[in-house]
C-alpha cells in the first residue's frame, strides 16, 4: 500500500520566548535543506497545473497533491499572500514553484524531498530608478503567443504575456539588461535590451525535434522517445505548399515502408497504399484510416445483376479518404507494426494511418486564407505510333504479302487489314459506301490511289484530340482562436479540378468545426463536426478513350467538313470485313465516333458525408482519468450514368429482342444508384499515469469499444430515357413470341433492386507503458475483437504486442561520445494483429437473384459453408536503431522487420461431387520481410542560409510461404507457393528463331523432353520473372532557404517492379474467327492486329528474306495456310508473354516549389500576420526506361501527368 504524503503545516504563534525557539528550529531545518541540491525538483515534471485567483497556501497544497512531496511553511502567512492564476502543462517542478512564488517575497529551499517556503532575505539595496518596457511575442507564423514567461535574467522579476502576446515589465534603469523568454515547446530566447523606450518584438520558434515527436495513436498520445513501435510522424510542414487534392497522394515518397502508387490520374481517384507489403489474398490490404480518433468505416454493398455491371458504374468515391481536406491536417501518424498498431487489433494488419486535424489556440481570432491555381498539361511522352502515311504504307505491305494474290485469284479467303485492305478488296467503294450499302460501286485503281493519297495527307493525333490542358483551383478559409478555457477551429474548403480528358471533373466541398473546452481543471471536452461533399463527372461510354487514342488509325478524322461527327471506318469493323465464322459486328447507322461517345454519355457521382464526435475526459486526480468517445457518421452516395440514344454504347446495350434487329429504333438509358450508410463508434477507457521516486514512470490504459456500420444500396436502370424531359418509355418487343412475357418480366426484375450490408464489432483493449530513468522503455498492448463474421468458437481474436527501447545516449559509457552522438536508441518489438475478409461467410448463404419462379424468389449458393472460418492473423517482429549525430545535424533510422501472416483466406478446389467447385477457407501463409532506412542531414544552417536533405528507402520481400490443401497443390489463386503474391511467370526469351521466325524460349533445367509434344508444354518453360509491385520504394527531399525564400525539391521512386509492354489491341485474330489454321504465337505475329494503329518499328520483322537481326517475329494469318509452327515451339500465352515484361522502375521529381514569405515589417504595414506565395511544378521530370506513357500507371490508362501551380496563403 502506498504511503500517503502529508502536508506538514508549521503554525508558529508570535508570542513570548516561543518565537525565538521556533526561529532556531527553522534555521536548523534551512541549513539541513541547503546541504542537498535541487536535482529532484528539477527532474520532476507535472503534466498539468491550474489555479485561479488562489493564495499561496492553496497553490502549495495543489503542488503537494500533484507531486506527493512534503512542504514546510507558515500557513497563516501564506493565506494572506498572493492572488495567483496559472494554467501550465508539462512544466518542471522548479519552474512551477518559481512561477507561483514570483513577486511574492517568498522563495523555497529543499532537502531530502521536503520543501520549505521561506521569505527572501532582506538584503540592503540601493533605490533603483525603473522604466516600463513594452513588447510583444509571436510565433514563427506571426501569431500572438499568450502565456509566455518573460524574466529579467538572474532575478525572479517577470511577467506573463496576455492573450494578444503583449507584456509590460518594470525594469531597473541600467545600461543594459537581458530578458529571458520561455514557453512550453519553444526554444528559450535571451534578448539584450539597450533601448528601453522602443517596443520590442520577439519571435519564438518551436524546439527542434520536440513537437514533431508527439505520436497520436487515436487512443492516446505519447512521444517517439517513449515508443518502441515503428512510427512515422508527418507534421503540417510536410503538407505545406502541396496542392491539396488528396491526402493519400501527398504521402507518396515521404515515409520509408509506405508505398503509395497512383492507380489513375483521374480527378478524385484514390491511390493504392501498402505498408510493409501485402499480407492478404482476398482481403483488403489498405491501411486503416483514423481521423481525430475515429476509424473510417466506408463499406458499400456491391451490385450483382446481369443487367447492371458494377464495374461500369461511376464508383470513384466508394473507398478512400477523398473527403479529408489536406489543408485541415495538423499531423499524420503512421503506425507500421504490431507494437505501434496492435491496439487497433483486427483492423491493423495493413497498418494504421492516424490523421489529426487542426485545432484552435488561445488568443484573438486568427483568420487564414489560402488558394492555389493549377494548370495540368497534356501527356508529353511520345507513344511512337505511326502517322497516316506510314500506316497506309504498312497496310499496303501486308496486303501485298498476304492478300493480293488471293484476291486476284478470287480465293475463298482474303485477309482484309486496315483501310487499304478495305479499298483493295472492294469493301469500300465510291462516295464512301460500304459493300453492304445499297448502290455500292467499287473504285477503279486510279480512284483507289487517289483516295489513299488523300488519307495520307492528314494525320490525326488522337491524344491531342482527346486530352486537354486542365485547370484546377483550391480555396481554404479558417477561423480559430479562444482563451484558456476553450478554443475553436472552423474551416471551409472548396476544390475544383478538371480532368485531362474532356468532360471529366471533380469538386470537393468541406466544412470542419472543432471545439476544445475546459469548463473546469478536471474536465476536458473535444467536439468535432465534419461535412464533406464530393462530386465527380465523367463520360460513360463503353470505349476507353485512352485505348482509343493509342490504337485508332491516324487517317481517321473526328469531324466531317460540316462539323458533324465522322464515323470511324476501321475501329469496330474487323469481323465484318473479314470472312471468319464470328458473326458480323453490327454498327449503328451513324457509325462509331469516340467524341460522340464522350459528349453524349455522362457519369456523375455525388457523395455527402456528415460526421460528428464527442470526446469527454474527466481527471479524477492528477494521475487517474476516465474518458469516453462517441462518434457517428452518415453518408449518402448517389451515381447516375446516362447513355445517349445515338451512341455506340447505347447500340451495344440494346435489349434482348433488339440485338439482331437491324431496323431497331435507337434508345438510350439511365442507370441510377443511391446508397446510404451510417457507422458508429463508442469507446470508454480509464488511464493512469504516475512517477515513482523520480525514476519510474508508468502509464496504464484500458477500455472497451463497440462499433458497427450498416449500408443499403438501391439501383435502377431505365431504357428509353429522354434527358430533355427526364421521362422514359421502355421499349417492347416488336415481334413477341410465346416466351416473351416471361423474358420481359425477368428483364424488369433485373433492372432494379437493392443490397444491404451490416457489420458489428465488440472489442476490449489495454496498454502499458513503463519508463525507467527515462532510459529504458517497455510498451505492451492487448486487444480482443469480436465479429459476427465468424463461427461462435472463432468470433473473438486476441492480439497483443510487446516492445522495448533503450536510449543508449543516456548511458554513462556514452558520455565521451556526446559531442558526436547526440541521440542513439535501440528498439525491439513484436506482436500480433488481425484482419477480416469481407464477403466470406461461415454459414451456407443463399444469394437471392432478381428472378422469380411461380411467384417465388430464386437464388443461388455460390460457396460452400465453413463453420471454422476464422480471422486472418499477422505476427511481426522488428529491430530498429534510431540515431542523431552532431546535435542532430545528421539523424536517421535503420529498421528491419519480419512479418508472417497465417490463416490467410484462400480458394481451394473441391470435388464436384460436393456440389461446389471450391471452398474458401484459412489455408495460406504469407511472409513479408524488409529493411527500411531514413536519413536527414542539415547540411548548412546559418542565420540566412539553410540546406536540408532528407531521403528514405525501403526494401520489401513478399512470398506465399505455404498453401495447405488436401490434394497437394502449390498453386492458389494464380499464385505459386514460395514466390511473391504478385509474382510474374513466363518464358525467358532467347531471341527469334531464324528458321521459324517465332520467339524462342529457354527450356527449364528440369524440363522433361521425351517426345516432340513436350516442346510445347508450359511447365518446361515457366520461370519466375519478377513482381508487379516494386520491392524497392522511397523518396527524397532537398530544401534550400535564404532568408524568407525557400526552394524545395521532392521526389519519389520505385525500383524492381515489372509490367507488360504489350498493349492489348481491340483488333486481333479472335475477333475474326473461332477456329483457324495457324494460331499466332504472340500478338506481334497476329496479322489482324495491324488493322489498327501500331508502333513505327513493327516493320523491323522477320521475313523469309530477312531472318536475323530483327526485332519482331514473323506475321501469320490465322485463317491462312497452316504452317505447323506450334509443333516445336512454346505457344501458351502465359509463356510467350513473358518476353514482353519490362522494368517500370522510375525516379520522379514530384514537385519543385519556390516560396516566399513577406518580411515582418512589410506585413505590419499591410496589417497582416503572414503572407506566403509559391510556385510549383509537379511531375515535370521522370527518369525511366519504361516505353509507355507513364511508368506509375502503365498501359493505356489515365496517366499521371505534369502541372504547374501558383499558390497564396495569407493570415490576418
Amino acid at each position: 500500500m502506498k504511503k500517503k504524503s502529508k502536508c506538514r503545516e508549521l503554525v508558529i504563534p508570535l508570542k513570548g520566548n516561543r518565537i525565538f525557539l521556533a526561529m532556531k528550529y527553522l534555521m536548523v531545518l534551512l541549513v539541513a535543506f541547503n546541504l542537498n541540491g535541487f536535482s529532484e525538483v528539477k527532474a520532476q515534471q507535472i503534466a498539468e497545473y491550474e489555479v485561479e485567483n488562489a493564495n499561496l497556501k492553496t497553490c502549495i497544497k495543489k503542488v503537494e497533491q500533484l507531486t506527493g512531496k512534503g512542504f514546510l511553511y507558515n500557513g497563516n502567512e501564506l493565506e494572506r499572500v498572493g492572488r495567483v492564476t496559472l494554467r501550465l502543462k508539462d512544466v518542471g517542478l522548479d519552474d512551477l514553484l518559481t512561477r507561483i512564488l514570483q513577486g511574492s517575497g517568498y522563495t523555497y529551499e529543499l532537502v531530502n524531498g521536503v520543501i520549505a517556503i521561506v521569505k527572501t532575505k532582506d538584503v540592503p539595496r540601493r533605490e533603483v530608478e525603473q522604466e516600463r518596457l513594452k513588447g510583444r511575442v509571436l510565433d514563427a507564423s506571426g501569431n500572438a503567443l499568450p502565456g509566455v514567461t518573460v524574466l529579467i535574467k538572474g532575478t525572479n522579476m517577470g511577467v506573463v504575456t496576455d492573450t494578444a502576446g503583449r507584456f509590460t515589465l518594470a525594469v531597473p534603469k541600467e545600461r543594459e539588461i537581458v530578458l529571458v523568454f520561455s514557453f512550453v515547446g519553444m526554444e528559450k530566447q535571451e534578448i539584450k535590451i539597450i533601448d528601453f523606450q522602443r517596443e520590442i518584438n520577439v519571435v519564438m520558434r518551436e524546439k527542434a525535434g520536440e513537437l514533431e515527436e508527439v505520436v497520436i495513436t487515436g487512443y492516446g498520445e505519447t512521444t517517439k522517445r517513449k515508443a518502441a513501435g515503428s512510427v512515422a510522424v508527418l507534421t503540417k510542414d510536410a503538407f505545406e505548399n502541396k496542392i491539396p487534392t488528396s491526402v493519400d497522394d501527398i504521402l507518396q515518397g515521404l515515409v520509408a515502408g509506405v508505398a503509395v502508387k497512383a492507380t489513375s490520374g483521374r480527378p478524385g481517384e484514390s491511390s493504392k497504399i501498402r505498408i510493409r507489403g501485402i499480407n492478404t489474398i482476398q482481403g483488403d490490404a489498405e491501411p486503416l484510416w483514423v481521423v481525430d480518433g475515429v476509424p473510417l468505416q466506408d463499406d458499400l454493398p456491391e451490385i450483382d445483376t446481369d443487367q447492371i455491371k458494377s464495374g461500369n458504374l461511376n464508383q470513384i468515391f466508394v473507398n478512400g479518404v477523398a473527403g479529408i481536406n489536406p489543408s485541415d491536417i495538423e499531423n499524420v501518424t503512421i503506425l507500421k507494426d504490431a507494437a505501434a498498431a496492435a491496439i487497433y487489433g483486427s483492423r491493423a494488419a495493413g497498418g494504421v494511418i492516424v490523421v489529426t486535424t487542426k485545432q484552435g489556440r488561445p488568443g484573438k481570432m486568427r483568420v487564414n486564407y489560402s488558394m492555389s491555381l493549377t494548370m495540368g498539361l497534356k501527356p508529353q511522352r511520345d507513344a511512337n505510333l505511326m502517322n497516316s502515311r506510314e500506316k497506309l504504307a504498312w497496310e499496303q505491305e501486308l496486303w501485298d504479302e498476304f492478300s493480293a494474290d488471293a484476291f486476284a485469284a478470287s480465293a475463298p479467303h482474303v485477309a482484309v487489314v486496315g483501310i487499304t485492305g478495305m479499298v483493295r478488296a472492294n469493301k469500300l467503294g465510291r462516295n464512301g459506301k460500304l459493300w453492304t450499302d445499297e448502290g455500292f460501286e467499287a473504285m477503279s485503281v486510279a480512284e483507289q490511289e487517289a483516295y489513299l493519297n488523300n488519307l495520307a495527307s492528314h494525320s490525326t493525333d488522337w491524344f491531342d484530340e482527346l486530352f486537354r490542358n486542365s485547370f484546377e483551383m483550391n480555396h481554404h478559409l479558417s477561423l480559430s482562436g479562444g482563451d484558456q478555457k476553450y478554443t475553436y477551429y472552423f474551416s471551409m474548403g472548396y476544390a475544383s479540378q478538371e480532368g485531362l480528358v474532356r468532360k471529366t471533373d471533380y469538386d470537393r466541398y468541406n466544412l470542419n468545426l472543432k471545439l476544445h473546452m475546459m469548463p473546469s481543471p478536471k474536465i476536458t471536452i473535444d467536439a468535432t463536426v465534419k461535412v464533406s461533399r464530393l462530386v465527380s463527372g465523367s463520360y460513360s461510354g463503353s470505349v476507353d478513350p485512352f485505348s482509343y487514342a493509342y490504337f485508332a488509325n491516324p487517317y481517321e478524322r473526328p469531324y466531317n467538313e460540316d462539323g458533324s461527327y465522322r464515323a470511324d471506318m476501321t475501329y469496330q469493323n474487323l469481323s465484318a470485313i473479314n470472312d471468319g465464322d464470328i458473326s458480323t459486328d453490327l454498327l449503328p447507322s451513324n457509325g462509331f465516333n469516340v467524341l460522340r461517345e464522350i459528349d453524349e454519355t455522362s457519369g456523375k457521382n455525388d457523395k455527402m458525408t456528415t460526421s460528428g464526435s464527442l470526446n469527454l475526459r474527466y481527471n479524477i486526480t492528477s494521475k487517474l482519468a476516465v474518458s469516453g468517445l462517441v462518434s457517428y457518421s452518415y453518408d449518402h452516395n448517389k451515381s447516375e450514368d446516362v447513355i445517349g440514344k445515338d451512341t455506340y454504347a447505347a447500340f451495344t446495350d440494346r435489349l434482348y429482342f433488339d440485338r439482331t434487329n437491324e431496323n431497331w429504333t435507337p434508345y438510350g438509358s439511365i442507370t441510377q444508384t443511391a446508397s446510404s450508410g451510417d457507422s458508429y463508434d463508442a469507446r470508454a477507457q480509464v488511464s493512469y499515469m504516475d512517477t515513482f521516486w523520480d525514476k519510474h514512470t508508468i502509464s496504464l490504459l484500458g477500455g472497451a469499444e463497440l462499433r458497427g456500420n450498416k449500408s443499403k444500396r438501391f439501383y435502377t436502370k431505365r431504357y428509353g430515357y429522354d434527358p430533355d424531359t427526364g421521362n422514359f418509355s421502355t421499349p417492347v418487343n416488336p415481334d413477341p413470341d410465346g416466351s416473351d412475357a416471361s423474358s420481359y418480366a425477368n428483364l424488369m426484375d433485373e433492372l432494379s433492386g437493392q443490397s444491404i450490408k451490416e457489420n458489428t464489432y465488440a472489442s476490449f483493449y489495454a496498454s502499458l507503458d513503463y519508463t525507467f530513468l527515462d532510459r529504458y522503455i517497455l510498451n505492451a498492448a492487448f486487444r480482443t475483437d469480436g465479429s459476427n463474421n465468424f463461427g461462435s468458437k472463432e468470433q473473438f481474436n486476441p492480439t497483443w504486442s510487446l516492445g522495448v527501447a533503450w536510449h543508449l545516449d543516456q548511458e554513462n559509457f556514452m558520455a565521451a561520445l556526446q559531442p558526436y552522438i547526440s541521440r542513439l536508441t535501440l528498439r525491439v518489438a513484436g506482436g500480433y494483429t488481425g484482419n477480416v475478409v469481407q464477403g466470406v461467410y461461415k454459414q451456407l448463404v443463399i444469394k437471392y437473384g432478381s428472378s422469380y419462379w411461380n411467384g417465388e424468389k430464386t437464388g443461388s449458393i455460390d460457396k460452400a459453408p465453413n463453420p471454422r472460418l476464422r480471422w486472418e492473423k499477422t505476427r511481426d517482429m522488428k529491430v530498429a536503431l534510431d540515431f542523431g549525430l552532431f546535435d542532430d545535424r545528421v539523424s536517421g533510422l535503420v529498421e528491419g522487420y519480419y512479418r508472417k501472416s497465417f490463416d490467410i483466406i484462400s480458394n481451394s478446389a473441391l470435388s464436384s461431387t460436393t456440389g461446389f467447385k471450391s471452398i474458401v477457407y484459412n489455408a495460406s501463409d504469407i511472409v513479408n520481410k524488409g529493411i527500411e532506412g531514413t536519413l536527414r542531414v542539415a547540411a548548412l544552417k546559418t542565420r540566412d542560409f539553410g540546406i536540408d536533405v532528407g531521403a528514405n528507402v525501403a526494401w520489401n520481400y513478399n512470398k506465399l510461404a505455404r498453401f495447405r490443401t488436401s490434394n497437394g497443390a502449390t498453386l492458389v489463386d494464380g499464385r505459386f507457393e514460395g514466390y511473391p503474391q504478385d509474382g510474374i511467370y513466363g518464358g525467358k526469351l532467347i531471341g527469334i528463331d531464324p528458321w521459324t521466325g517465332l520467339y524462342l524460349y529457354k527450356l527449364r533445367p528440369d524440363a522433361d523432353i521425351k517426345e516432340t509434344s513436350d516442346l510445347n508444354e508450359m511447365k518446361n518453360y515457366r520461370y519466375y520473372i519478377g513482381t508487379q509491385n516494386a520491392p524497392v520504394t522511397g523518396g527524397f527531399n532537398v530544401q534550400f532557404t535564404y532568408k524568407n525564400l525557400r526552394l524545395n525539391v521532392g521526389a519519389s521512386y520505385a525500383c524492381g517492379g515489372k509490367t507488360s509492354s504489350l498493349m492489348n489491341s481491340p483488333a486481333s485474330y479472335d475477333k475474326v474467327a473461332w477456329y483457324g489454321n495457324e494460331t499466332p504465337q504472340s500478338t506481334y505475329s497476329d496479322l489482324y492486329r495491324n488493322h489498327l494503329n501500331v508502333s513505327k518499328d513493327v516493320t523491323n520483322r522477320w521475313t523469309q528474306e530477312r531472318t536475323t537481326g530483327v526485332k519482331y517475329p514473323r506475321i501469320v494469318d490465322y485463317l491462312g495456310e497452316s504452317l505447323s509452327l506450334g509443333t516445336y515451339n512454346a505457344m501458351y500465352a502465359s509463356i510467350v508473354n513473358g518476353a514482353f515484361y519490362e522494368s517500370n522502375s522510375y525516379l520522379r521529381i514530384r514537385d519543385i516549389t519556390l516560396s516566399y514569405n513577406l518580411p515582418k515589417p512589410m506585413l505590419q504595414r499591410m496589417g497582416l500576420s503572414s503572407l506566403m506565395m509559391y510556385f510549383t511544378m509537379n511531375n515535370f521530370f521522370t527518369f525511366t526506361g519504361y516505353s509507355g506513357i507513364d511508368p506509375e500507371t502503365p498501359g493505356a490508362t489515365y496517366p499521371v501527368t505534369r502541372s504547374m501551380s501558383f499558390g497564396l496563403s495569407v493570415g490576418f
